[in-house]
């Protein structure tokens, strides 16, 4: 049975593929094949850049809703489903290579988490990316947050996600959450050129400048891991999310917690 994940190696460019749509849906099977594909690269002396790519109109929305549920069901949410996605999101963005995200379709969720977690993303023109997990009783449990307010600010990051807003490719570009839209061909197009580019550069180099931008942020990537942790128990617990899965399964608006009346002073 396929992952709906691959790797392939053309020289010193790897291409992680996304192929499993119409959505690209984030399964436990799939996290399995990305440990070992990390793994690889991890390993490798060849590569000089990878590019995280992705079949379809959908770049990938995320986790598969179904499999969240079977994980609350037995109380593994947090420590299977989130400790493993917050594990190789950190890991994919620690590569000691940069990465370059190809997003030809939408991002939403945990299939924007994935794009975030590279050092540079490509756009078309037409796709939007949101996280709009606030509207199921949960949040951005592995890393969007984080790494959406270090590019846009922390006010700014809050707005979008507690609204669940959508952003388009050239707000994007406005706010530096992409590098380039591909205005003439695919973003996959466009970010190959550029992995060929860097791949025609010093090994040595290339590998300095990952890991001198990545420990801007390492010192504080344990502590954030952890506190994603604590979090994705808290919301694994929480009433309001088991309610906001049900309410997604039955196709209705949620009927969270009421507002608690107003007391005069």
């Amino acid at each position: 049975m396929s992952t709906g994940i691959s790797f392939s190696q053309q020289g010193a460019i790897g291409v992680i593929h996304f192929n499993n749509p119409p959505l690209n849906l984030g399964t436990n099977r799939g996290l399995e094949q990305l440990e070992i594909i990390i793994t690889n690269i991890e390993r490798s002396d060849s590569l000089r850049v990878v590019v995280l790519s992705a079949s379809g109109a959908i770049f990938s929305a995320g986790s598969d809703m179904k499999e969240i549920g079977v994980h609350l069901q037995r109380g593994t949410y947090a420590s299977e489903k989130m400790q493993a996605e917050i594990s190789l999101r950190t890991r994919l963005s620690l590569l000691p290579v940069p990465t370059i995200a190809a997003l030809d379709g939408s991002a939403y969720g945990g299939g924007f988490d994935w794009a975030l977690s590279c050092d540079m993303r490509i756009a078309a023109p037409h796709i939007v990316m949101s996280l709009p997990e606030v509207d199921i009783g949960s949040f951005p449990g592995s890393g969007s947050a984080y790494r959406l307010a270090r590019l846009i600010g922390t006010a700014r990051a809050m707005q979008f996600i507690l609204f669940a807003d959508k952003l388009g490719a050239r707000q994007a570009l406005d706010w530096g959450v992409v590098n380039q839209i591909a205005e003439d061909g695919s973003a996959l197009d466009l970010a190959l050129q550029w992995a060929h580019t860097i791949a025609g550069k010093s090994a040595t180099s290339i590998r300095a400048v990952k890991a001198a931008l990545s420990g801007i942020t390492l010192p504080a990537q344990e502590g954030l891991d952890r506190l994603q942790m604590q979090l994705s128990a808290q919301i694994a617990d929480s009433d309001d999310f088991r309610e906001g899965m049900q309410a997604f399964f039955e196709k209705r608006p949620p009927r969270f917690k009421p507002v608690p009346p107003e007391t005069e002073t």
